[in-house]
C-alpha cells in the first residue's frame, strides 16, 4: 500500500511463464528489479518499461531464459497523481508528469532506512521477497547542460565485498558501456562535478542507503540509477532507457553465472563481517579518466534582472578526457556486536528489523 491510499503493483516477466522468485533462483536465473516513478517529474522508465514489456510479450524483443524481470510501474503514486507542468523547469516534455513529493510530500528517494512511508515499507517487501541481483531505478537529470542523453549512477563498487565490487567495476560495468556505445548512445557516469574547473575532475555519486542503489548494496544487490538529462527531448529520453534496460538485460543474460555466483560469494562474505564502516572518502590519489563531451559556458545579460548569467553555448561544444575519481575509502569502523538491546518501547525499530529479515 502507498501514502496515497492505492496499492502498489508489481509485474513479472518470465519466459517461461513462471512466476515464483524462489523458484527463479533456483532455477539460477538472473532476477532484474526495475522502479520507476519514485519521483513522478522524471516519468522516462514509467514510459520505456510498459514499452520493454509489450514488445516481450509481442515477441519483439526476446528475453533470455536465463532472466527474469520485476518492475514497479509507479512507485510514487501519490506523486504521479499531482500532475502540473511546471515543477521541472526547462524539461523538454513531457507536457504533464507528476510531483517529486508522494502524498506526505516526502522525497521517497531518502526513505530507503528511515521508512517514514508505506511506500518505503512495500518496497522493502517486495525486495526481499525478490531478492534480486540487480536493481535498475530510473530517474532523469537536471542541473549542468551537456551532450550526453544518458548517465549512469552505478553503485559504490567499495561497498560490496570486494570480489563483487571489483566484478561490477572491471567486467559487468563496461560491458554496459560498450553496448550502449554499440546501440548509438554515448553514456557516461552521473555527471557530478564538485567545482566547474573540469580539470580538478569529477567524483562517483556517494549513495548512503537512504537511497535506493545505497539501500540494495546493504543486500549485496547491484544497483544502477540511470539517469537521462532533462533537457533533452522526452522521446529520447525514454528511448535511451529502454535501451539501457535491455542492454542490462543481455548482459545479466550473457555473465548469469558469474553474477550469481559473485552474489552469492558476497553474501556469505557479508554474513560472517566482523568490522563495519560507517564513513566513506573519496581516494582522490585514484582515478580512471573517462570521455566527456560538454559545452562551454559563456555569459550573458539576463532579460529577468539586467545582471550576467552564466549559460552553456551549444555552439561551443568540447570533448574532453577528465579524471574520475570513483574509489571511496572507508573509516569509522564498528565492531559487529553479539547483539543489540532494544529498549521497551522502541516497537517501530522492531518492526522495521523484521522487515528487512533481521534476526531478533
Amino acid at each position: 500500500m502507498s501514502d496515497a491510499g492505492y496499492p502498489l503493483h508489481l509485474v513479472l516477466v518470465s519466459a517461461d511463464g513462471k512466476f515464483d522468485a524462489v523458484q527463479w533462483h533456483k532455477q539460477n536465473k538472473a532476477v532484474i528489479l526495475i522502479n520507476n516513478g519514485i519521483h513522478p517529474g522524471e516519468p522516462d522508465g514509467i514510459d520505456a518499461s510498459m514499452m520493454l514489456v509489450r514488445d516481450i510479450i509481442v515477441k519483439k524483443v526476446t528475453l533470455p531464459q536465463n532472466v527474469a524481470l520485476a518492475f514497479i510501474p509507479v512507485y510514487n503514486i501519490g506523486g504521479c497523481l499531482n500532475r502540473n507542468s511546471y515543477s521541472r523547469a526547462n524539461q523538454d516534455g513531457p507536457l504533464e508528469y507528476g510531483f517529486r513529493g508522494n502524498a506526505q510530500n516526502l522525497d521517497l528517494n531518502r526513505d530507503f532506512t528511515k521508512n517514514d512511508s508505506k511506500e518505503a515499507k512495500a518496497f522493502a517487501q517486495i525486495f526481499h521477497m525478490l531478492d534480486p541481483d540487480i536493481l535498475i531505478d530510473n530517474h532523469v537529470s537536471d542541473g549542468a547542460d551537456y551532450q550526453h542523453t544518458m548517465t549512469l549512477l552505478t553503485t559504490q563498487y567499495d561497498k560490496l565485498s570486494a570480489d563483487l565490487g571489483g566484478w561490477l567495476k572491471d567486467t559487468f560495468e563496461p560491458q554496459l558501456y560498450k553496448g550502449m556505445a554499440e546501440k548509438k548512445w554515448d553514456m557516461v557516469p552521473y555527471v557530478n562535478f564538485e567545482t566547474a574547473d573540469f580539470g580538478k575532475g569529477m567524483e562517483m555519486f556517494y549513495d548512503p542507503p537512504r537511497y535506493s542503489s545505497g539501500y540494495v548494496a546493504l543486500f549485496q544487490t547491484i544497483g544502477f540509477v540511470p539517469e537521462t538529462h532533462m533537457l533533452k527531448p522526452f522521446k529520447e529520453r525514454v528511448l535511451s532507457t529502454y535501451d539501457l534496460m535491455q542492454t542490462v538485460i543481455e548482459k545479466a543474460a550473457a555473465n548469469a553465472p558469474d553474477l550469481i555466483k559473485q552474489r552469492s560469494k558476497a553474501k556469505a562474505e557479508t554474513s560472517k563481517g566482523k568490522l563495519w564502516p560507517l564513513s566513506w572518502a573519496i581516494d582522490s590519489t585514484k582515478f580512471s579518466n573517462i570521455t566527456f563531451k560538454g559545452y562551454e559556458q559563456a555569459f550573458k545579460t539576463s532579460d529577468a534582472t539586467g545582471l550576467q548569467r552564466m549559460f552553456y553555448d551549444h555552439d561551443k561544444p568540447f570533448t574532453s578526457q577528465v579524471k574520475f575519481f570513483n574509489v571511496f575509502k572507508p573509516s569509522n569502523f564498528i565492531t559487529a556486536p553479539s547483539a543489540y538491546i532494544i529498549p521497551q518501547g522502541w516497537f517501530g525499530v522492531i518492526d522495521l528489523l523484521k522487515l528487512n529479515n533481521v534476526i531478533l
